[in-house]
C-alpha cells in the first residue's frame, strides 16, 4: 500500500504526537511505500529518505507547501490510496488533497487538537473533521470528543499509540548512572513530558511531594522535560514556577529539572525509578488524550501513579497496571505513592502486569496491524 502523509508534528521535535508519527511512519515504511509532508526543521537529517519538509518555518508556510508538495505527488503518483494527517490541525490540507485526487482521507486525532479553544481553528480545522473518511482516536476519551464535533460513529476507529516494549526493557546499568544526576542514595519518582500547566508538575510537588518528602525522606523527584516552545497551543513558562515552587517549599534536595535528554538517558531513568507519575489536571481547555508516559512505564516495567482525567484511564489499569485518582486529590495521590516505596513487592507486581500488558496490546506489531486494517478498509470502500 502507498500512504502520503501530512503532518506537523514530526521528528526531531519532541514530544507525544511527534513520537507517535514518527514510528507509526517508521513501522508502516518496513511493508509499505510512505511518503511525509511535514514542517520546516532546523535540526533535520539532511537525507531522510521520502520526508519533505517546508523549507521555511510557520504553520502557514507549511500549509502553502504541503498542498503545493502534495499535489506534485499525487499527480505523479497514482498507487497512493490514503491521504493520513498527523493530527486534527492538518485536517483541512488532507481533504483538500485527497479529494481533488480521489484518494482517501484518514485523521488521526489526539484530544488537545479536538477542543482548542480558538474560533477560527475550530472552524478551519475541527469543524471539517467530520468529513473524513475516517478519523482515528487515540482513546475512547479522544473518539467522544470527535463525536461531540458531529463525527459519525461508522466513521470513527480507536487506536491507542504503540510503544517499542523492547527499547524500554533491555538490560541497562542504570544504577551506574545515578551518580552522574547526583541521586546515587535517592529513590526516584519520575516524570516525563512537555512541562504544559495541565501535566501539573507544579501543583503535584505543591500539593503532594511535600508529605511524600517528609515521609520518605531519600526519595528524589526527577523531571524529564522542558516548556513547551514548539507547541501550537501553549507558551506557558512553566520551568521558573516549578523551580520558584522548589526553592519556596525548600525541596532542592528532593527534585532535580533535568530538561531534555537523549532517548538513552531517558531509558535508564525509566529503570532506574522507583515509580511513574502522571498527576494531570482536569481543565476545560486542554487535555491529556491519551498518557503515553505511561505505556513507557509500563514497557520498562514500572507502575504509575495518575490522575483519572481524559484518556489516561485507558493507558493505565486501575489496581494492576498502577494506580488512578480522582484529579485534585492530592492526599490520595500522596498516600498512593508513599505506600508504593514502602511496598517494593506490590510496585514489582505491578510493573510485571504493566509489562505484559503493554507487550500484548501496545507493540508496535500489534499496534500497526490495526492500522493497516483501517487504510485497507477505507480504500476498499466506493468512492
Amino acid at each position: 500500500m502507498e500512504i502520503l502523509v501530512v503532518t506537523w508534528n514530526y521528528p526531531p521535535r519532541r514530544g507525544g504526537i511527534e513520537n507517535l508519527i514518527g514510528s507509526l511512519c517508521g513501522e508502516l515504511k518496513k511493508t509499505h511505500s510512505v511518503q511525509t509532508i511535514t514542517a520546516h526543521a532546523q535540526h533535520s537529517a539532511s537525507c531522510e529518505k521520502d520526508v519533505f519538509r517546508a523549507p521555511w518555518p510557520g504553520l502557514i508556510s507549511f500549509a502553502f507547501y504541503a498542498i503545493w508538495r502534495g499535489t506534485i505527488l499525487l499527480a505523479r503518483n497514482h498507487g497512493i490510496a490514503v491521504v493520513f494527517g498527523g493530527s486534527v490541525v492538518v485536517t483541512p490540507l488532507v481533504l483538500i488533497l485527497a479529494r481533488l485526487f480521489g484518494r482517501r482521507a484518514v485523521v488521526q486525532a489526539h484530544g488537545l487538537d479536538i477542543i482548542h479553544r480558538n474560533f477560527v481553528y475550530q472552524k478551519l480545522c475541527v469543524r471539517w473533521l467530520r468529513f473524513c473518511d475516517q478519523v482515528v482516536a487515540n482513546s475512547r476519551y479522544t473518539a467522544r470528543l470527535a463525536q461531540a464535533k458531529g463525527v459519525l460513529l461508522e466513521r470513527l476507529v480507536v487506536i491507542p499509540p504503540g510503544v517499542d516494549v523492547q527499547g524500554f526493557s533491555e538490560p541497562l546499568d542504570a544504577t551506574a548512572a545515578k551518580p552522574l544526576w547526583g541521586i546515587k542514595d535517592k529513590r526516584i519518582i519520575l516524570f516525563v513530558g512537555r512541562l504544559a500547566k495541565r501535566k501539573g508538575v507544579k501543583e503535584f510537588i505543591e500539593s503532594s511531594l511535600v508529605k511524600v518528602a517528609r515521609e520518605v525522606p531519600d526519595v528524589c523527584f526527577m523531571i524529564v522535560g522542558d516548556n513547551p516552545s514548539d507547541s501550537l497551543a501553549h507558551r506557558d513558562d512553566t520551568v521558573s514556577e516549578i523551580k520558584t515552587a522548589v526553592a519556596t517549599l525548600r525541596l532542592e534536595n528532593h527534585v532535580r529539572l533535568l530538561g531534555s535528554l537523549s532517548d538513552a538517558d531517558v531509558i535508564k531513568l525509566y529503570q532506574a525509578c522507583e515509580l511513574v507519575i502522571l498527576p494531570a489536571l482536569d481543565m476545560k481547555d486542554d487535555v491529556e488524550g491519551f498518557g503515553i508516559v505511561a505505556l513507557e512505564a509500563a514497557a520498562a516495567g514500572k507502575p504509575v501513579v495518575a490522575t483519572r482525567v481524559g484518556g489516561i484511564p485507558d493507558a493505565v489499569e486501575d489496581g494492576k497496571s498502577g494506580v488512578l485518582v480522582e484529579p485534585g486529590d492530592y492526599e490520595g495521590l500522596s498516600e498512593l505513592i508513599i505506600s508504593l516505596l514502602r511496598d517494593p513487592e506490590l510496585s514489582l507486581s505491578m510493573g510485571s502486569y504493566a509489562h505484559c500488558r503493554a507487550n500484548k496490546e501496545y507493540s508496535w506489531c500489534e499496534i500497526v496491524t490495526r492500522y493497516e486494517g483501517v487504510f485497507a478498509a477505507t480504500t476498499s470502500e466506493p468512492c
